[in-house]
């Protein structure tokens, strides 16, 4: 069994959905193992001896199929958020007058109108202010300026890379596991029932970021 994160696209990220005794579910990390043709992965929780309740197992080409068609397609909704949505900053004007009553003590100094006790000591409360304020600022607007961004991410593009292989263009698990991970808490796999039913995508839970 391979239990490393990096090698599928949604390790970390499915947690088991059966039912326990007591209510609520088992919500152990699903781990992943290879079919005996190698070919496939599955998705599994593990036993009881190792913390899980080994109640649920799900094909991995379909779930990462079923997951990346609902993250894509958040993705693609995102697009069409109002950029006047993105956080604003409000408290431009105080941060000019603070910085207007820096400027006036300067004057005021440099007139020898006042003495250097009182600039030194009044200048300091007007500085941290200032330096505060900007900080802010900053930060508020960064996050406007990448929100910004991530609207006009080509989903087009991101799209048509999604399922080819990393030698043909495609975009690297990596990537991938990120896109998900900005989307996603976790997706609850809730049990197929006996026997191999067909798989039902309605059995996976997005829990989505906020």
């Amino acid at each position: 069994m391979d239990y490393r994160e990096h090698r599928y696209l949604l390790n970390g990220v499915l947690r088991c959905g059966r039912p326990v005794e007591g209510g609520g579910v088992c919500n152990v990390p699903l781990r992943t193992r290879k079919t005996k043709d190698g070919k496939r992965h599955i998705y599994f929780c593990p036993g009881q001896d190792v913390g899980g309740c080994g109640g649920v197992a799900r094909r991995g080409d379909l779930v990462d199929f079923a997951i990346s068609e609902l993250v894509l397609g958040q993705m693609e909704l995102a697009q069409y958020t109002d950029v006047d949505d993105a956080p604003l900053w409000t408290r431009e004007e105080e941060l000019s007058d603070v910085e207007e009553q820096l400027e006036e003590l300067t004057r005021q100094w440099r007139a020898r109108n006042i003495s250097n006790n009182l600039y030194f000591r009044n200048a300091a409360d007007l500085e941290s202010d200032i330096a505060r304020l900007r900080a802010e600022k900053n930060k508020i607007t960064g996050r406007a300026e990448r929100q910004r961004a991530s609207m006009v991410t080509d989903i087009k593009e991101i799209r048509r890379r999604w399922y080819l292989p990393e030698a043909e263009g495609g975009l690297p698990l990596s990537r991938k596991r990120a896109h998900v991970r900005e989307m996603l808490h976790a997706v609850i796999v809730y049990p197929a029932g006996k026997g191999r039913a067909t798989f039902d995508p309605d059995l996976l839970e997005p829990v989505w970021m906020e």
